[in-house]
């Protein structure tokens, strides 16, 4: 008798069987589930004091960070913006010779176009050389020559903010060409050398009867790149196109226009910026309460991104002009 015949027998002998014991303790055992275990972390409560250390120190990161992308990444696009704006102006009033090159000239307006190739330069200069003209592309000096005139020129241009157009000036060499198209014509200097600070300024031989000075800052150590701290300069003299008289006296310009100044005039509008900023972020806490969360975002995030752009812009036109 095998044992399936033990299994299916009356009487239940294959209880006792020793042969069927055996191979049902050799049969797989279903699977038993095992119990999962849940862990729960319990959150330990902060006090007031501990929430507002940790909300002033993620808003102070979070606007340092801004400050220092805007500064060396997004102000470039002001920058290109008017640049571009400024471009399709120069050309029109080239085209039609209405383009300033004497007398009294509103600060800000286009005056010329600069050309260097040795380091990428290609710019439209403004008249002006303050915080706010600089931003928007090289200055020209109001109380120098225009470029190509009798006397000595002098632009001005930042090397680390707002597209940095005057960012590699230092690395001009001895015999570099530089253009500038202005409403008086087109003209070519040759460059001298550069000047850093202690070095000796040329000699009225070597700049000749019309002379450039690119004006600029630059740093060392662990500021180069930065936070420029000091003034370098890149003197040309012309070798290409006629001498043209001066058409203007020199006179005295604002403080904001010396080198490395601040626009001081920005003071007076900052505060508003700054209160309508904090009026802002209370109308949104407002909003929290009573807006969806989608309605909060496609509201909130334009609104302070614009108001954050504003203030910062303020607060770096403050800064030196040629940094």
């Amino acid at each position: 008798m095998t044992a399936n015949d033990l299994q299916q027998s009356p009487g239940g002998e294959a209880a006792n069987n020793p042969l069927v014991v055996k191979e049902r303790a050799k049969a797989p055992r279903a699977a038993q589930p095992r119990a999962r275990r849940i862990y729960t972390r319990r959150m330990l409560p902060v006090s007031p004091a501990r929430a507002v250390v940790i909300a002033t120190t993620a808003t102070i990161a979070v606007l340092g960070l801004w400050f220092v992308l805007y500064a060396l990444v997004l102000s470039g696009l002001r920058e290109n913006h008017a640049q571009h704006l400024m471009g399709s102006q120069l050309r029109q009033g080239l085209a039609e010779q209405t383009v300033p090159y004497g007398g009294v000239i509103k600060p800000g307006t286009p005056i010329g176009r600069i050309i260097a190739p040795q380091i990428g330069l290609d710019a439209v200069v403004v008249e002006g050389t303050s915080s706010e003209q600089l931003a928007s592309g090289p200055g020209h000096l109001p109380s120098t020559p225009m470029p190509g005139q009798a006397g000595n020129a002098q632009i001005f241009g930042r090397s680390a903010m707002y597209g940095a157009p005057f960012g590699l000036v230092h690395a001009l060499k001895p015999g570099a060409m530089i253009t500038l198209v202005t409403g008086d014509g087109v003209f070519r200097f040759q460059v001298i050398d550069v000047r850093w600070p202690g070095y000796q300024i040329p000699s009225a031989a070597q700049l000749g009867q019309s002379s450039l000075t690119l004006v600029t800052s630059a740093a060392s150590g662990w500021r180069a790149g930065w936070a420029p701290n000091y003034v370098i300069y890149a003197d040309a003299t012309l070798v290409g196109g006629k001498v043209q008289p001066a058409t203007r006296q020199p006179t005295a310009v604002p403080a904001a226009d010396a080198p490395l100044a601040g626009d001081t005039g920005q003071l007076v509008l900052l505060p508003y910026l700054v209160l309508g900023l904090l009026a802002l972020c209370a109308g949104l806490g407002w909003a929290s309460a009573r807006w969806t969360m989608w309605q909060l975002w496609a509201v909130g995030v334009p609104s302070v991104v614009a108001m954050l752009w504003l203030t910062t812009n303020s607060v770096l036109l403050l800064l030196p002009n040629l940094t």
